[in-house]
């Protein structure tokens, strides 16, 4: 008998599968992390992969610093490194009062006061914080080679030195999270992280998705290519610096890059990849997962991520059972809005008017189309239904929509954090 737990918003779902059920588990390879990852952060901001280190970038400036940094629905360490980034800048010679640390929030909903300490760590009692307000002063800094307007948060033109502090994961249509998206979408104006999105579809007026803004797709990606060009117009002429890690799946650093952002940031990925990409030789008929838990599936829209990471090895028509706890719902208004169409109609609508999330509301709608998906959750019932999804109250409810005949089929895969696991299948290699 095969046991199987799925992470559950802040719980774990259990069941025994019946006898005689064949499953593979897909998980993240495994990692050796830091003994002392302090220790290895510093060793990685005085030896970047590309670029000068950052002791001489501080020491060429008496001016303000701002290191850019992403909210609570990133779980990137900042919380532990933040202290150590701000230890070696006042080493270097810029105090605490020189330095301010901006939350690149993009879209989502600004934290209460009383919860940015504990998403940021000991840093809030030091220096400055700050958070991104998508509604506010913006400067213009040109237009990319794809079109796109970039205007960014104003306070940006005020500090001397740019430093950006990220972690970096696979993300399904920007390739990876991390250090340029701490522009476009972090601190970028609403306009442009629509145009930006936007480069998800191969035309402007079909419902053809861009092959290459996938996960684990950078170099090629337009919408990737783009954040990247957001971010070099965005600091013009003034100096930056990233910090990147990877973490293990227990959340404990096991990668730092530093130095020129795209370097930086090409590194981390290729680390990335190298412990979460998981080839397969066939896909599956059925696959079980778990969106990974809190605050992997707050919403729908964080949840979806480890649905696509999933969904890369069922095959055409098979059925994922998803547990995605949602306890914030859906994670922006333009999902609900747009819940009741189907794909082509989502698409024709954003093409008339386009609006931030429409694209995950899209590719959404394609995959309800395309497979079967069975999910737990707390999401409301009738957005559920919208979607395309059938909902179950638990996993054995589940196991019993799914069928008899699909337990039986060869493989199955579990996947039990989907959020971390990126199934490449063969065509795709």
């Amino acid at each position: 008998m095969t046991r199987i737990e799925l992470l559950y918003d802040k719980t774990i779902l259990e069941v025994s599968l019946p006898d005689g059920v064949s499953v593979t588990t897909l998980m993240p390879r495994i990692v050796e992390v830091f003994e002392d990852p302090r220790s290895e952060y510093l060793h990685s901001i005085e030896s970047p992969v590309a670029g000068p280190p950052l002791k001489k970038l501080v020491e060429s400036t008496d001016g303000e610093i701002v290191i850019l940094c992403s909210d609570g629905t990133r779980v990137d360490g900042k919380e532990r490194s933040l202290i150590w980034l701000i230890d070696a800048l006042n080493e270097y010679g810029a105090p605490d009062d020189r330095i301010t640390l901006l939350m690149a929030l993009g879209t989502h909903k600004p934290p209460a006061v009383e919860e940015i300490p504990g998403i940021l760590g000991p840093v809030t009692d030091r220096v400055r914080v700050e958070l991104h307000d998508i509604n506010g002063p913006m400067i213009d800094r040109g237009t990319t080679s794809l079109g796109t307007h970039v205007r960014v948060n104003a306070r940006l033109a005020d500090f001397d030195l740019v430093l950006f502090s990220s972690g970096v994961t696979h993300h399904y249509f920007a390739g990876y999270t991390g250090v340029r998206k701490l522009v476009t979408p972090g601190i970028s104006s609403l306009e442009t992280i629509k145009s930006n999105h936007s480069r998800v579809w191969k035309d402007p007026n079909t419902d053809e998705r861009e092959l290459m803004s996938a996960s684990g797709i950078a170099r090629g990606n337009p919408v990737h290519d783009d954040m990247l060009e957001c971010a070099r117009l965005a600091l013009s002429d003034t100096p930056a610096f990233a910090l990147a890690c990877v973490l293990s799946p227990e959340k404990d650093f096991a990668f730092f890059a530093s130095g020129e952002i795209d370097a930086a940031h090409h590194a981390a990925c290729m680390f990335a990849d190298s412990v979460y990409g998981i080839d397969i030789e066939e896909r599956a008929e059925l696959i079980i997962g778990s969106a990974g838990g809190f605050p992997k599936d707050l919403n729908l829209i964080q949840a979806h991520k480890g649905m696509d990471n999933a969904i890369g090895g069922l095959k055409p028509g098979g059925t994922i059972i998803y547990a995605m706890g949602c306890r914030d719902g859906s994670g922006h208004r333009a999902i609900e809005e747009l819940a009741p169409l189907d794909a082509v109609s989502v698409r024709a609508r954003l093409v008339e008017n386009y609006e931030i999330y429409g694209q995950t509301a899209h590719i959404m709608k394609q995959k309800a189309r395309d497979y079967r998906i069975i999910c737990i959750s707390e999401l409301d019932p009738e957005l559920v239904a919208n979607m395309g999804f059938i909902r179950a109250e638990s996993i054995e409810k589940a196991l019993d929509l799914a069928g008899r005949e699909l337990l039986a089929s060869t493989p199955i895969y579990y996947l039990p954090r989907a959020d971390l696991t990126v199934i490449r299948p063969p065509s795709s290699r």
